[in-house]
């Protein structure tokens, strides 16, 4: 059933989504000129930029270690997405309806986070922080999560927190790659990414099932969704990529000024 919505709208993507601004009819004229001179601009800024061979790109350190930062994210974000209805019927003696409501909150969260942080990094012209800060409000919600049973409200709003910081980081992060690699070896490194991270989608919940069934509680696996995002914001924090392409940004912006 989840699926379902991607397919459909993938079949649908040839026939309705314009190839570029120029063809969208819900732009004015002002907004399709704007963006097509962006897109030149940005033709212009890729040609000064060495190429890279994707051979070369998928063995790049700084690609692996993004693949493991969305690694650690990508467990954190299906660990609470598989488990909160469990964790708040059994916290609370919900009933299973009542707890898969509840998660429609976090969801609204993830939402809004994602758009606020998409429209700051774009307008800051800022990456590293823009992705990293959000995960690492999520690993605060995961951490505090365990010492608010009891309190229904403190709760819930620790999981909107780590379900809407690990995922509001994403506009961001998925800007990393472009930032030091271009064309095919871009689109690589970004497969190899995603690829790879996704793997988290089968640690996180496994992991936390497993320590549930093993302690009889769910606060040790917060506790480990929680190190495994401070894992991935640190990662990305040590990454010294966005600084060149923010500069030539800048000069781009200062000379087309």
């Amino acid at each position: 059933m989840w699926g379902i919505p991607a397919i459909v709208l993938g079949a649908l993507v040839p026939f309705i989504l314009p190839d570029r601004p120029k063809h969208a009819k819900w732009l004015t004229p002002e907004e399709r000129d704007a963006l097509e001179r962006t897109l030149e601009e940005e033709k212009r800024l890729v040609a000064t930029r060495e190429h890279v061979s994707l051979t070369k790109a998928l063995t790049n350190p700084v690609v692996l270690l993004l693949a493991l930062a969305y690694f650690g994210t990508t467990a954190a974000n299906y660990g609470v997405e598989t488990f909160l209805p469990s964790i708040l019927k059994d916290w609370y003696k919900l009933s299973p309806s009542q707890a898969a409501l509840l998660t429609i909150l976090p969801a609204i969260v993830v939402l809004i986070g994602q758009l606020l942080i998409g429209w700051s990094s774009d307008r800051k012209q800022e990456r590293r922080w823009h992705a990293s800060l959000p995960i690492l409000l999520g690993v605060l919600g995961f951490a505090l999560a365990p010492w608010t049973h009891g309190h229904f409200v403190l709760t819930l709003a620790c999981f909107m927190m780590a379900a809407g910081g690990m995922k509001s980081y994403m506009p961001a992060f998925w800007t990393l790659p472009n930032l030091f690699l271009t064309s095919t070896a871009a689109a690589g490194s970004i497969g190899l990414i995603n690829s790879l991270g996704n793997l988290g989608g089968f640690v996180g919940p496994y992991a936390l099932g497993y320590i549930k069934e093993s302690t009889s509680s769910y606060d040790i696996g917060l506790y480990t969704l929680s190190f495994l995002g401070m894992t991935s914001a640190i990662i990305i924090l040590s990454l010294r990529i966005a600084k060149k392409q923010d500069l030539a940004l800048s000069e781009n912006s200062s000379t087309k000024l």
